[in-house]
């Protein structure tokens, strides 16, 4: 049959694949010799032909037609028509504002006109499609407002049919599939597979879309790095309701006899406040407690708290780095991402663009956004010169290649683009434009120029095939199996490529933002200190306090007694023995025999069972109050951190619902976003406060 097939192609002329409609194919005109010239007497033999012509048959004219008139009619024969061009008409935001409007009007009469409405909005899809764009943003929240209205008014069949036409106005845009999962629910609460699928794109959508993708980000580092520092404010607060008394104790020692504790207290407390009245930081106060706590924490205890506080160093330098490498609106490439999306109100920048790329300022990400806007509003001669500077920039770049010959076919190069897509294709196996527009650029000349190029057949089919395996969806662009075109509006007939994503982040930067956040941040922990020294001294401090704590028993510092928890001082109880882990009341009752009275005895368990009640109260409390501080009270202290770290965490989650960075538009349903934050939260309260019961039992 293929054989069959090229052998009628040397016969019949070819079709235009791009012509509405098919005619019928002709035979090429043949010179034919004038019967008038042969001789009366060979009317059955074959005439011999003139120079330049075909031979064939001699005949005679037809009954009743002239010879001369036979003759005119061949040479009046009509010609092959041009294949219809490219549509790629420049379209500005004025007329895209003019058809929203149409539709903000069809939409106030949908009550007596619901065919306008429909019409109106298709518009806004053809347009859309025409355009070449991949989301409009502000038609789709529009829709989406227009729906709810909709649904108010009780129409929830038409709130659900304009809610869709907003997902198909802007699919990558989370704001759109919340509302349609809105719309679903509210139309029919028990069709669950309906309404949880769209909440299901937009969840994966708002993880590709920078604007909302990258400010979850920064949301969760700073929930994570202000977890960190409560968890260690929290921690100290612990350590020093567990450990403080014995530190004051220890303090009184150090002043004549004839000071009284209280006096020697309120002392304490001024010299621990002075980090805070003096302005210092939270750091620096943070310190002080951990010296002052230092020489009676176990070492478990002090390690977590070294650990904690230099971390704190790092904070401000996470917080900067966070900023710089997540930040997102404000910044270049916020812009560059909504040229590239191809919504309205994007002329301003377009011409700040334009005069940027005239004066041969423009980066190559800026001229890659400028040149696919271009080509969206029909500036197609302007969208060439465009390509050509960012090749200059980038030479050999494939996505330049691919749009700069996509701009070359529309204005109608047929050669030179053949060329910048197989060099694209070669360069990027994956990309699917390349062979795509490869094979509409031989669709053309196909068209164009018929059996000179009879051999480019084949490859149309061939290179479209190509881009439908790379990518399904480009099937969507051709209404037939054979590749016949869907449109001939530029932005749908030929496709460009996106900037890449990396190109696009590179200028995703705040450094004035960074330093901005670095500073506050590092003003509140640290107070006025160099920036190097301010990440370095935390951790040097606290290594320091680290080791000054294991000169706890060489300056013979109090202890806690295991039975009563009352300090064990030499300073404070000379017949204690060095090394006991008792006071000398206990080592009389429990230690020793017939040294206390039965009543001295008696009175001495109850005070033990009211200690040892009073301190499983108390670790009971911490751990209601915050999960994880009842493990660190009972002398867990890792295991505790951990879990307070992570309750905090959750719990800050909860506090910062909206989060820190704002989003254009509206993010994922609160309620989706908090109930796996409660649930965690529950399930982790639960388990600790389970755990703690066990591990005080035990």
């Amino acid at each position: 049959m293929l054989l069959a097939a090229s052998a009628a192609l040397a016969q019949v002329e070819l079709v235009d694949p791009d012509a509405p409609a098919l005619r019928a194919p002709q035979k090429k005109p043949i010179d034919v010799v004038d019967p008038s010239e042969e001789r009366e007497d060979e009317d059955t033999q074959t005439a011999t032909p003139k120079a330049g012509t075909v031979a064939g048959p001699a005949k005679k004219p037809d009954a009743g037609v002239p010879a001369k008139d036979m003759k005119a009619a061949l040479a009046a024969r009509p010609e092959r028509p041009p294949p219809p061009s490219i549509n790629a008409r420049e379209i500005s935001d004025a007329d895209l504002e003019l058809a929203w409007s149409v539709w903000r009007e069809a939409n106030q009469k949908t009550g007596t006109d619901i065919k306008g409405e429909q019409v109106a909005r298709q518009r806004l899809l053809d347009l859309k499609e025409e355009i070449g764009a991949s989301n409009m943003d502000t038609w789709a929240i529009g829709l989406l407002r227009a729906a709810e209205a909709h649904e108010v008014a009780g129409d929830s069949g038409g709130a659900v049919e304009i809610a869709r036409s907003a997902t198909l106005l802007a699919p990558d845009l989370p704001s759109t599939w919340v509302g349609l999962t809105r719309v679903y629910f509210r139309g029919d609460p028990s069709d669950f597979g309906r309404f949880l699928g769209s909440l299901k794109n937009a969840v994966v959508t708002q993880a590709s879309d920078p604007r909302f993708g990258r400010a979850a980000i920064t949301d969760l580092t700073t929930t994570l790095l202000f977890a960190l520092v409560i968890t260690t404010i929290v921690l100290l607060i612990v350590l020093t309701v567990r450990r403080g008394f014995y530190a004051l104790y220890d303090f009184h020692f150090l002043f004549p006899r004839v000071a009284s504790r209280w006096q020697t207290g309120a002392l304490a407390v001024v010299l621990l406040a002075l980090p805070v009245v003096f302005r210092l930081g939270l750091v620096p106060v943070l310190l002080t407690v951990f010296f002052a706590l230092a020489l009676y924490l176990s070492t478990g205890e002090r390690v977590v708290v070294a650990v904690l506080i230099a971390a704190l160093g790092l904070v401000p330098s996470a917080a900067s780095l966070v900023v710089e490498h997540f930040a997102f609106a404000g910044t270049r490439a916020e812009q560059l991402y909504l040229l590239e999306r191809g919504g309205t109100g994007l002329e301003p920048l377009a011409a700040e663009l334009t005069q940027l790329a005239s004066e041969d300022k423009a980066s190559y990400a800026e001229l890659m956004a400028l040149g696919r806007y271009e080509l969206r509003r029909g500036r197609t001669e302007a969208a060439s010169k465009t390509f050509k500077k960012a090749l200059n920039i980038t030479p050999n770049d494939p996505a330049a290649r691919v749009n700069l010959g996509m701009a070359m076919v529309i204005i109608g190069d047929l050669e030179n683009p053949r060329a910048l897509f197989e060099e694209a294709g070669k360069q990027v196996p994956s990309m699917p434009q390349a062979p795509y527009n490869l094979g509409r650029l031989y669709q053309r000349r196909v068209a164009l120029y018929g059996d000179k190029v009879s051999g480019e057949v084949d490859k149309i089919s061939q290179a479209l095939f190509s881009a439908r395996t790379l990518d399904p969806s480009f099937a969507l662009l051709s209404k037939d199996a054979d590749g016949t075109p869907r449109s001939l509006a530029a932005n749908v007939y030929l496709q460009s490529v996106p900037l890449p994503m990396n190109d696009l982040m590179a200028d995703a930067k705040a450094p004035d933002a960074a330093r901005r956040v670095k500073s506050q941040v590092l003003q509140l922990l640290m107070g006025e200190v160099n920036e190097t020294l301010a990440m370095l001294y935390p951790g040097l401090l606290a290594l320091l306090v680290l080791g000054f704590g294991f000169l706890s028993s060489s300056i013979h510092a109090a202890r806690s007694c295991n039975k009563c928890g009352r300090p064990v001082s030499r300073r404070g109880d000379p017949d204690v023995s060095v090394g006991s882990l008792m006071c000398t009341q206990c080592v009389n009752v429990f230690a020793k025999k017939n040294v206390a009275a039965p009543s001295l005895k008696v009175r001495k368990q109850l005070e033990v069972a009211r200690y040892q009640s009073r301190m499983e109260r108390t670790g009971s409390i911490l751990g209601f109050i915050c999960s994880g501080m009842g493990h660190v009270f009972a002398g867990f202290p890792a295991r505790g951190t951990l879990y307070g770290f992570v309750f905090i965490s959750l719990l800050t989650a909860l506090v910062l619902r909206n989060g820190v960075v704002r989003t254009p538009f509206e993010p994922l349903p609160l309620l989706v976003r908090l109930v796996p934050v409660g649930l965690a939260l529950v399930v982790l309260y639960v388990l600790t406060l389970r755990g703690l019961r066990k591990k005080q039992g035990s």
